[in-house]
């Protein structure tokens, strides 16, 4: 989220609650496990085992994340472009299976287990601010600005 404020039309609440929007980040490790824990309990529900998941994935690297991630995104992206839905979803809970298999996750049973669903908390957005004081949109000395 961009925010292009001006000071001095916005109330100070807002300006507020903007700076500390934009000062608050979760660490990339944290975001990245979340994002893998929401996408394997969306594909497979109770047959993955969320809370051994949940632990794996906390003691794997940065980088180890940033690969596994990087893989599901690609199967994720693939499957969206399919004109066959059925088809998209077997493709890409089997290429996560591989993946799962790979990355030593918990084994995705046949059969429900009887864990329940969790709520997933996905990490607010960054907030970008920037104020200015001057109305000079559009209004570049110099160089122009390249698209």
């Amino acid at each position: 989220t961009v925010l292009l404020l001006n000071r001095s039309e916005v109330q100070s609440e807002f300006l507020s609650i903007a700076e500390r929007l934009s000062a608050s980040e979760h660490p990339q490790h944290c975001t990245l496990a979340l994002l893998l824990e929401h996408l394997y309990q969306a594909n497979f529900g109770t047959h993955c085992d969320l809370d051994s998941l949940h632990h794996l994935l906390k003691s794997k690297t940065l980088e180890e994340l940033s690969e596994i991630y990087s893989s599901a995104a690609d199967a994720q992206e693939l499957a969206a472009a399919s004109s066959d839905p059925g088809l998209a979803r077997e493709q890409l809970q089997a290429v996560l299976r591989d993946i799962a298999g790979a990355a030593s996750f918990p084994a995705i049973t046949g059969e429900a287990q009887p864990h329940k669903l969790h709520t997933i908390p996905i990490p607010a957005a960054r907030c970008y601010t920037y104020s200015w004081d001057q109305d000079n949109f559009g209004k570049h000395r110099g160089s122009p600005v390249l698209p």
